[in-house]
């Protein structure tokens, strides 16, 4: 008998991403500066960290995860959920969003203080 996939808690999730984002300091955009799960250079959003690599696939960008907010499916919902994401679970989707929303929106440089201010408000530090 197959063992159930283990999803990424909440913290798990945040944690991996602050990881992520933080190691890497710099968006991971392409050369129009367009927000990209995986950009030429090799760098990941906060959405694209969360993908493994072997499940990739280009035709995945162009759609933010905010898109999903209401959404019942889609490449990116079954991507993420085939990388132990359950973004189908409306508390996951709204974090993710709010972790795109400080990759995409705000500077490298408040990144951190953005982050930790995110993780308390979910109490995960």
């Amino acid at each position: 008998m197959l063992s159930p996939i283990k999803m990424l808690s909440p913290q798990d999730i945040y944690e991996h991403v602050r990881g992520h984002l933080l190691a890497q300091g710099a968006v991971s955009e392409d050369d129009n500066g367009s927000c990209r799960l995986r950009s030429p250079n090799g760098r990941k959003c906060a959405i694209g960290s969360l993908v493994r690599d072997d499940l990739y696939d280009a035709r995945l960008e162009g759609v933010g995860i905010s898109y999903y907010r209401h959404a019942q499916d889609g490449a990116l919902l079954r991507t993420l959920y085939a990388s132990n994401v359950n973004a189908y679970d409306p508390n996951v989707i709204n974090l993710l969003i709010e972790l795109e929303q400080i990759h995409d929106d705000a500077s490298v440089e408040e990144w951190p203080h953005l982050l930790a201010a995110l993780g308390k408000r979910h109490a995960f530090a």
